[in-house]
């Protein structure tokens, strides 16, 4: 007898409409994914670091700005120095777009010291980067100055002077969910904030 119960139960149920409700729910929220996924927000997956080892020390990251300034064109940054043969070499890679570019590699002449390591880059024409890995906070900073004597008009967009460091990629950006209209997800989040 209990068991004619349960199974009336079970068919008194028009299980066609919750399936309806649910794949509904489901593809509002597939919808909702696809919007913050497709966010023209650029998003570099490298974190940053400082690690030496004998005379070899590598840091990678993406320069931030530091000096509250507008946001700098999104890209990876790699560099390696070799004390022993008195250099680094820096690796970019940028993100324009959302379309990366081709690697950029270049090679300066750096000095060497228990504090830092220091090495400028006077190879743009507008611009001179003086860069600074500090041994000590395992931090590497960045001063990009414009050149005050070329002639080429599009350096006078520039700014005089931009501070900098290398810092975690992923940044997140706080208004995605201001700019969107996704419900579900604003939900999601509000329920999993109370466990917290």
């Amino acid at each position: 007898m209990d068991g004619q119960a349960t199974a009336s139960w079970w068919r008194r149920r028009n299980w066609w409409k919750i399936g309806f409700f649910v794949m509904l729910l489901l593809a509002e929220f597939a919808r909702e994914w696809a919007v913050i996924a497709s966010n023209e927000t650029a998003r570099i997956a490298v974190s940053a670091s400082m690690v030496s080892v004998g005379d070899y020390t590598v840091a990678s990251g993406r320069w931030q700005r530091t000096d509250g300034g507008g946001s700098l064109t999104p890209s990876a940054t790699q560099i390696e120095c070799f004390e022993s043969e008195g250099r680094c070499r820096e690796s970019n890679v940028t993100v324009i777009d959302n379309g990366v570019g081709a690697p950029d590699t270049s090679t300066y002449q750096a000095t060497f010291s228990p504090e830092a390591i220091n090495y400028e880059n006077n190879d743009p024409v507008c611009a001179r980067y003086s860069v600074r890995m500090d041994r000590k906070l395992e931090k590497v900073f960045a001063l990009r100055q414009r050149k005050p004597d070329t002639k080429d008009q599009a350096c006078n967009q520039l700014e005089n002077r931009i501070e900098m460091a290398l810092s975690d990629g992923w940044t997140n950006d706080d208004n995605t969910f201001d700019s969107h209209f996704v419900p579900v997800m604003r939900g999601l989040i509000a329920i999993l904030s109370v466990f917290k």
